[in-house]
């Protein structure tokens, strides 16, 4: 359910991010058929990605394992819970830690957010702050 918040509060940043000039890509790392799924059903309007040997990740350095659930993922889940947000059956690896970054041009990252725990999410505005200037 937490992947779900975030991907849901990205969404709705959608129209500010493309005004910059920018996309939005979601990458996740269960299977082809996993990431369609979720695509249909949470992210219709953006470009879902698999990245099941979680390569990515670990490029990345996004954390992996137990360490992903903390107390404050309780708080998470309450926050997103109370939000609509609802678990499903768990697809791709539970114990992989996400972030958010904010690419180019060129092989520039603007923008780097790994996720301490789960369903820590970077504050959108700091994310559309990152995004090529208002036009």
């Amino acid at each position: 359910m937490l992947c779900r918040e975030q991907v849901a509060q990205l969404r709705d940043a959608l129209p500010g991010i493309r005004a910059r000039g920018a996309g939005l890509i979601v990458v996740g790392n269960g299977t082809p058929a996993m990431a369609a799924a979720f695509q249909r059903e949470w992210a219709p309007d953006l470009a879902v990605f698999t990245d099941p040997g979680r390569e990515a990740y670990r490029a990345l350095g996004l954390g992996h394992g137990l360490t992903t659930f903390s107390w404050s993922t309780l708080v998470s889940a309450r926050r997103a819970w109370r939000g609509g947000f609802r678990q499903g059956r768990t697809q791709g690896d539970p114990w992989q830690q996400g972030g958010v970054f904010v690419l180019g041009p060129g092989a520039t990252t603007r923008y780097a957010y790994v996720s301490r725990v789960s369903g820590d999410h970077p504050d959108v505005a700091e994310v559309l702050a990152a995004v090529a200037p208002t036009l």
